[in-house]
């Protein structure tokens, strides 16, 4: 009988072995099933904290840009309000030559002849001065 106790204590054993056997491979497959999914967490998270540091890079870039066509837009009104000022001011100033009474003014080419004129003309004779002789002989 020792012999069958034996042979049954063996059996058992061994549906115990292949039990922890069992349970060992499925733990195996759990533990290889979890270490995967906290690889892809890993990486996903690892892809998400890459597209925030993009995305703020993006964002500082963008600030930066409006920044740049804000001082843009500001120097652009600024010229165009003392452009406006400078137009205001010279028609105030056609508005008062308008009001004032208008010299009369010798066409253009009317006054260059007289200055061609004045040029050509000799100067005054100083009063009492008589006309010089000649030196030479007449005849």
């Amino acid at each position: 009988m020792k012999l069958n106790e034996l042979k049954e204590a063996a059996a058992k054993a061994q549906q115990v072995l292949q039990l922890a056997e069992r349970k060992a491979a499925e733990l195996q497959r759990s533990a290889k099933a979890a270490k995967a999914k906290t690889e892809q967490a890993r990486l996903q998270h690892k892809r998400i904290r890459k597209a925030a540091k993009q995305a703020k890079k993006l964002a500082v870039a963008a600030e930066e840009q409006a920044r740049e066509q804000r001082r843009a837009w500001e120097k652009a009104q600024k010229r165009v309000s003392k452009a406006l000022k400078k137009l205001a001011k010279t028609k105030a100033v056609g508005a008062k030559k308008a009001a004032q009474p208008a010299a009369k003014k010798l066409p253009s080419n009317t006054r260059r002849t007289q200055k061609s004129a004045v040029a050509n003309q000799s100067p005054p004779a100083a009063p009492g001065a008589e006309k010089a002789t000649p030196a030479g002989p007449t005849v």
